[in-house]
């Protein structure tokens, strides 16, 4: 998990630098993306000592992706930061996430060594596929429960 934290890190890192502006990573076209009023499905983290992450889909097809780092005590960790908006697309039980060029790296994300093929699928850089039927999705190793 730490080579992970690592590996969004120098993403996040390489991304910024020249850069003066917010230490949230978000995309540009997903600053554009316009989300809807009411949520229909809520994925949010339960209490732990690693990370905040909640994905909140909503009726027009958007949804908003969170996530914040916790620095481990004893570590020159910096708290990662992570917002983005996007589209998705229905598939029977599964959501299909479409990031607008993501400044992370979905793979480190949703990284299938926590989870089982029916929880997620990374599909390529921009989408991932979700099984929208489960109660919990562990993301980034943290559990994501159903509200």
């Amino acid at each position: 998990m730490l080579k992970n934290l690592v590996l969004i890190a120098l993403v996040i890192v390489v991304s910024a630098c020249g850069s003066k502006k917010s230490a949230v990573a978000t995309s540009k076209e997903s600053k554009s993306i316009r989300l809807g009023k009411n949520e229909v499905l809520t994925y949010e983290s339960l209490g732990n000592g690693v990370a905040s992450i909640a994905i909140r889909f909503y009726e027009n097809n958007t949804f908003k992706f969170n996530f914040k780092s916790i620095p481990q005590p004893g570590t020159d960790n910096k708290t990662i930061k992570i917002s983005e908006k996007g589209t998705y697309t229905a598939d029977g039980n599964w959501r299909i996430l479409e990031f607008k060029k993501p400044k992370f790296s979905l793979a480190a994300i949703f990284d299938p060594q926590f989870a089982s093929a029916s929880d997620y699928q990374v599909i390529d850089a921009e989408r991932v596929k979700i099984n929208a039927s489960k109660n919990t999705l562990p993301i980034w190793g943290v559990v994501c429960e159903k509200q």
